[in-house]
């Protein structure tokens, strides 16, 4: 009873530390996720344009959209009806953290006689550590809290099925292994992809936890469950790679360099968790440095060597410790999808939210090696329950810190610029923030200061959005702006690129002052021409492309403008793309063509996607309209010509 009233006030002290930023707003790609959502909201949309949206099967994630339908249908479209449901959710992956600990606990002997209570100070650690705050308080990382519970839940049925196995009781526990356990691993996997981790996870607990021969069903499951996905896996690696590797070449490292910075991104995760100081903390970690070798930086090979030293000082403990064990490889497994090859950011503090409870659950294990008391099984040693529980103070307290901050977009900007001051991104959001608010001379300054940079994206992605600031300001742009952009185009273009100039298209109008529609059309295909080796299909290529196309349009250089759009056009383009070279092709009279787009455009258009066949409806009567002026102006030629002479 004692344990589940510590168990209750952890969760009452996480809903008041959080409470205050409930009300923040939405940021970095919540308003993206949710664009579908908003308009179904507003009765513009249809649920499948929101459920399985237009996303491919790696990226859809239909269980984590159906949460956010249901929390804006009864709270409302403002954010705290959504960050009000990642708290309900955190409480519940704590609830579901606790059952999977005590009953592990449970099953490592040193640490059997207090498991229940260990379990509760763990999970009360894990429901105030700071680092979650960015998990609970981002809206759209929903997606990670769902994958966690249903992990979790996974995890406690198979712990369920194998006590019923060692039981004998043979019918339920092939009910939980073979059809609940699955089911919760699919929910999983749907509410976010690094719900793959599951049945891997299983193993590291059953590698842990259970000695002995494995019975029949335990091989099965993992056959099924394990072994032919990672068959699947390498065989997509084998004759497919280019499906999940492709990305690459949207970013400024390589598949090589991305493993290697993985190692010291894991490292500084586990300081974090062991060691966490909140300020440092936030969003914007674009900053963290890139590993081009085993020694640069140094770093890199000491994160390697640290890593593998822990790994095999915990497979030499695992009978003695098999907490530690535990907890350290289900860190490092659930880290498997985010940390390994996909072509990904670098790092980001979410990604945590998992693998967190394995660390806790290895400090445990650890703790299990120190000498025991002769009393220490009358109870729990008071000097050590009063340390921990001072330590979720000071956690909560840290907690409390972050959300006060995360009322305000501002301010989580501003902190992230403290402690990452070479973070483009928050220089580039803080700048914009300015902008929203008239204050462009601070937005300049801002962007001056990143103008500066020793990393070229940095001076590109600066001296395009000064071209913004300054059209907003005064109407007119400075043309040396786009030269100094152009000396720093690179060779791989980003989403940071094609939103900064869809941007600058927003606020162009018809030109801003010396800086005209022409220029920046031109410095947009140069900037493509640089790129030259990237595929054609990547998004930021046809995006970009996209956009070089509009400035021609709205320039009124016609064939250019349809030779970009011609170009960006490709299987998996947004419906604008298409849309927009349908026209072009009818401005420029090419009406066989406008039709095979048309017809491509209708195929690619499914029949619940309200908007879209609005669209539609509109581009088949322009067609129409020119078909008939076509013919009207045929008629009158032939009209003009005369009667054809009688033979």
């Amino acid at each position: 009873m004692r344990v589940r009233l510590l168990l209750l006030a952890a969760m009452l002290v996480s809903v008041a530390i959080y409470w205050p930023g409930l009300t923040g707003p939405f940021v970095l790609d919540d308003n993206a996720a949710f664009g579908a959502l908003h308009g179904w909201l507003a009765g513009k949309a249809s649920w499948q344009e929101v459920v399985p949206g237009n996303a491919s099967w790696l990226y859809a994630r239909p269980v984590s959209m159906l949460s956010f339908m249901l929390s804006g249908w009864l709270g409302g479209d403002a954010p705290f009806s959504y960050k009000l449901g990642n708290l309900i959710v955190h409480l519940v992956c704590g609830a579901l953290g606790w059952q999977v600990l005590r009953r592990v606990l449970a099953r490592d002997t040193r640490l059997a006689p207090h498991a229940d209570l260990i379990a509760a100070l763990l999970t009360m650690l894990w429901l105030l550590h700071p680092l979650h705050a960015s998990t609970v308080l981002y809206a759209v990382q929903r997606m990670a809290q769902l994958s966690t519970l249903f992990v979790l839940a996974s995890l406690w049925t198979y712990l369920q099925a194998r006590q019923a196995l060692d039981q004998g009781r043979l019918r339920p526990a092939l009910a939980l292994l073979f059809l609940l356990c699955p089911l919760l691993m699919l929910a999983g996997l749907l509410s976010k992809q690094n719900g793959a981790v599951a049945p891997a996870l299983c193993l590291v607990l059953e590698l842990a936890y259970f000695r002995g021969p494995r019975p029949k069903p335990v091989w099965a499951f993992f056959g099924l469950s394990l072994v032919l996905p990672l068959l699947g896996a390498a065989a997509l690696l084998t004759f497919a790679a280019e499906r999940l590797l492709d990305g690459y070449a949207e970013w400024d490292f390589t598949l090589g360099q991305r493993l290697l910075t993985q190692a010291r991104a894991l490292v500084d995760y586990l300081g974090t968790l062991l060691l966490p100081y909140a300020p440092r903390m936030g969003l914007y970690t674009d900053d963290f440095a890139t590993s081009t070798g085993l020694l640069s930086p140094p770093s890199t090979l000491f994160a390697l060597l640290l890593l593998a030293a822990i790994s095999v000082a915990a497979i030499a403990l695992r009978k003695r410790a098999p907490s530690l064990f535990a907890g350290w490889f289900f860190f490092l497994v659930a880290h498997g999808v985010e940390s390994s090859f996909l072509p990904i950011e670098m790092y980001y503090e979410h990604r945590n939210y998992l693998p967190s409870i394995g660390v806790l659950l290895a400090v445990a294990g650890l703790g299990a090696l120190a000498p025991r008391r002769a009393d220490s099984a009358s109870g729990p040693n008071r000097l050590a329950l009063a340390a921990v529980i001072g330590l979720a103070a000071v956690l909560a307290f840290a907690t409390l810190g972050r959300a006060l901050v995360w009322r305000h977009y501002d301010t989580i900007v501003m902190q992230a610029l403290k402690f990452h001051p070479d973070s483009m991104r928050a220089h580039l959001d803080l700048s914009t923030l300015a902008l929203l608010g008239g204050k462009y001379d601070e937005s300049e300054r801002l962007l001056m200061q990143l103008a500066k940079s020793p990393t070229p994206r940095n001076r590109l992605m600066a001296n395009l959005n000064l071209v913004t600031t300054q059209c907003l300001r005064d109407g007119k742009a400075d043309r040396a702006l786009l030269q100094r952009a152009l000396v720093d185009a690179q060779p791989q273009l980003t989403i940071f690129e094609s939103q900064t100039l869809m941007q600058m298209a927003k606020v162009a109008g018809k030109g801003c002052g010396e800086v005209s529609l022409l220029d920046m059309a031109q410095t947009t295909e140069k900037l493509i021409d640089v790129a030259h080796a990237q595929p054609d299909g990547l998004r930021s290529k046809w995006v970009t492309r996209a956009i070089a196309a509009e400035f021609y349009a709205r320039a009124r250089h016609w064939q250019q403008a349809e030779a970009q759009a011609a170009l960006a056009w490709r299987p998996g383009a947004d419906f604008a793309v298409g849309e927009m070279l349908v026209r072009l092709y009818l401005q420029n009279g090419k009406l066989a063509e406008a039709e095979r787009t048309y017809a491509s455009l209708q195929v690619q258009t499914r029949s619940y996607d309200g908007g879209g066949q609005k669209y539609l409806r509109e581009l088949r009567t322009a067609i129409d309209q020119r078909r008939q002026r076509d013919a009207t102006r045929a008629a009158q030629r032939a009209a003009a010509k005369g009667p054809a002479p009688s033979p």
